[in-house]
């Protein structure tokens, strides 16, 4: 009789290299779909974030034309138009309407050094909210309507004074940390 020898492992000697394998394989995929979500949630926020900034954007824009209408006057607004000099305007910035003086230098080409939207408040009067004046219908998705105030600045250039509008607005999306501050300048 020949004696041969197989090469078998009985059932009780197995390792389990598939069963960890098979863990390994789904530790793997448990952190890639935990990523995965994690990263869509931030995309998704991104994206909101964006849209709000887009909004208050936008309410500032139309705050900035309605100074400007506020300035040149027209149908619906409730007071004189202003382009023709400082009417109205003083250094308490009533009803928005703030009065910066007369530039400091002989030649008019200085503006002055502290500018009014920088210390008045931009959230309640003096500053004006968005229609005020105008008449203009509010805008909606934002959490407070735009606000703006309207500075006067006199300015002498080769012995003529020339009158220059700053317009400063203050726009909040629909989330109030979202704001947005835009400037123009009209010269009249």
């Amino acid at each position: 009789m020949i004696n041969q020898r197989y090469n078998t492992r009985p059932a009780n000697h197995q390792h389990g290299i598939a069963l960890i394998t098979g863990l390994i394989f789904l530790v793997v995929l448990t952190l890639i779909s935990v990523t995965a979500a994690r990263m869509s949630s931030l995309e998704e926020r991104m994206s909101g974030n964006m849209r709000d900034r887009s909004i208050a954007m936008q309410a500032a824009e139309m705050a900035l034309r309605d100074a400007e209408r506020d300035i040149r006057g027209g149908t619906g607004i409730t007071r004189a138009p202003v382009i023709s000099g400082l009417t109205n305007f003083n250094s308490t910035c009533t009803a928005g309407l703030c009065y910066n003086g007369l530039t400091g230098s002989a030649n008019g080409t200085n503006w002055n050094t502290t500018p009014v939207w920088s210390v008045v408040n931009m959230t309640a009067a003096p500053s004006v909210a968005y229609g005020a004046n105008t008449g203009a219908t509010p805008i909606g998705e934002l959490s407070a309507q735009p606000r703006y105030i309207i500075e006067g600045i006199e300015k002498s250039e080769t012995g003529t004074t020339v009158y220059y509008y700053r317009i400063t607005v203050r726009a909040q999306g629909a989330n109030a940390n979202t704001v947005v501050w835009l400037q123009e300048v009209l010269r009249s």
